[in-house]
Formats: C-alpha cells, sequence, structure tokens
C-alpha cells in the first residue's frame, strides 16, 4: 500500500503542486558515501515509457478506482457539439448566509482535432469565483473547481494555508475506492459510482482548522449523466462549537447550443 500511495503521490503532485526541494552543497556532498544505487532504474528508460501507452495502463493499474473514476476516465467525450452543462450550488451553514447558485460548464467549441474549448461561470456577485478557461480538456474539470472553491473558503475561515487544504484532499482521494451505487434523477433510477472521503481525519489540526476534522466529501458520477458527475457534496460538523455546513453541487441538465439559440429565437418571436 505505502508503494502504492507513492506512486500516485508523485502523479498528482505534478497536477496540483509545484515542489521544490533546496540542499545545500556541503550535505550533497555529506550524503554522498549513504547512498545505495543497487536498485536504481535506468532514467532515460522510465523517461521513454513514461509516454506509452503501456506504460500508462501500468500506472493506472498501480492508482485506486477514485483516482482513474476522477481523474484517468473522460467524461467529456460523449459530448460531441458546442454545449452547456448546468449544476445547482447550494449552501447550508450556520455560521454564514444560506444561498443557491448556478455553475455553468460552457463547450464553447470543439476543434477538427476534437479538442474542447471551455468556460465557466460558477455562481454570481459577491459568491462568484473566477476560474481560467481551459482546451482540450476530456475528463470533467467541475470537481476540481469545486475543491478549489472549497480550499479558498477554508482557507479564508482559517487563515490556514489553500495548499495545505488541496494536498490533504488529493492525498485522500488517492487512498480511496469507488463504491457501486445508485441515484434518482428526473424520475428515472441511474447506476453510479460513489467516492466518500474524509480528508482530515488522521491529520493533527491546530486551532480554527479542528473545525473540519469530521469534514466529508461525497461524489457521485454516472457514465448516464452528460459530464459524468451527477452530485459533488462536502459536509462539515464541528463538535466543539455545533456549527455545520454543507455545500452540494448537483447535475441539472444539458442543452447544446444549439437548442439555446432556437429557444432564444423562439422567445423573441414570442415577444414580438
Amino acid at each position: 500500500m505505502r508503494k502504492k500511495n507513492k506512486i500516485i503521490n508523485k502523479i498528482f503532485l505534478l497536477l496540483f503542486l509545484s515542489f521544490f526541494v533546496l540542499t545545500s552543497h556541503n550535505d550533497v556532498f555529506s550524503q554522498e558515501e549513504d547512498l545505495d544505487f543497487s536498485k536504481a532504474v535506468d532514467g532515460e528508460e522510465k523517461r521513454i515509457k513514461w509516454g506509452t501507452e503501456e506504460y500508462l495502463k501500468s500506472l493506472i493499474d498501480e492508482m485506486s478506482s477514485a483516482n482513474v473514476a476522477l481523474f484517468i476516465d473522460e467524461h467529456l467525450v460523449p459530448i460531441t457539439e458546442p454545449s452547456r452543462l448546468f449544476y445547482k450550488f447550494e449552501k447550508e451553514s450556520t455560521r454564514e448566509d444560506n444561498f443557491i447558485g448556478n455553475v455553468v460548464l460552457n463547450i464553447v467549441k470543439i476543434d477538427e482535432e476534437k479538442r474542447k474549448y471551455i468556460t465557466f461561470r460558477y455562481l454570481k456577485g459577491r459568491n462568484k469565483v473566477r476560474f481560467p478557461p481551459q482546451v482540450g480538456a476530456k475528463g470533467n474539470p467541475i470537481f476540481m473547481l469545486f475543491f478549489e472553491r472549497d480550499a479558498r473558503d477554508m482557507q479564508r475561515l482559517t487563515g490556514g494555508n489553500a495548499l495545505f487544504f488541496r494536498s490533504r484532499i488529493r492525498h485522500a482521494i488517492a487512498a480511496t475506492e469507488v463504491k457501486e451505487s445508485t441515484f434518482e434523477f428526473n424520475n428515472e433510477v441511474y447506476n453510479s459510482k460513489e467516492i466518500t472521503f474524509r480528508p482530515f481525519t488522521e491529520t493533527k489540526l491546530k486551532n480554527r482548522v479542528s473545525r473540519y476534522q469530521k469534514k466529508k466529501f461525497t461524489i457521485v458520477l454516472s457514465d448516464s449523466i452528460p459530464g459524468g458527475i451527477f452530485k459533488i457534496e462536502s459536509e462539515s460538523i464541528d463538535d466543539i462549537n455545533g456549527d455545520k455546513v454543507k455545500e452540494t453541487l448537483s447535475y441539472l441538465g444539458m442543452k447544446t447550443n444549439k437548442q439555446l439559440r432556437e429557444e432564444y429565437k423562439l422567445k423573441q418571436e414570442e415577444n414580438e
């Protein structure tokens, strides 16, 4: 398990963080005699294998099923024309104002190489979060936006570091397996994959950060839902103060840009 987590952590450190190791000149020479190269691998051979499909499959075999479901599966590939995915965001809190808002993932265009050009509208007004556009995403980035906003919010409320919160979330996913489940949407029952994890249970937390000790994340995915993600939820209960915070992002539907243009045209004609 330790070997598996080391491989996973190396992969996702490249996705989320820039990690630098600074070593003094004297330390290099003082440790030189202790280095053991008996089990070293060919660096160039490893670099060549990195880009091959065979090596990618071997990496996937080492990943948790939650990592594969979120970071490898191609949620957006079945969407073949410019479209918008609509989500509802709901916050219930005993600490701050409750609110309901909208989140939109807009696939503006798809080029000849089938790369998708994506923009986001993540809430409005004082709750709005700006995220840069993306090009070429095959997986649905909406879950990363949810985690990013959540990490920033925890930083805002505690004075902690968002990098710490992101890191704990990433490591928790790397140690989590999916379970088969079902959910109901528009009076139909769908099969799903459910991912549940608690990033801070075994982490030493100080002061205000300790309120997240029992914080739980839940993600529900389904191939039957455009974009692959049906719901993302975070929930925390502070045993000391009795505070509760629950935030939920849930799928509402998808419309192609063509459908949206036709609806707009019809409304214009009705108004005339």
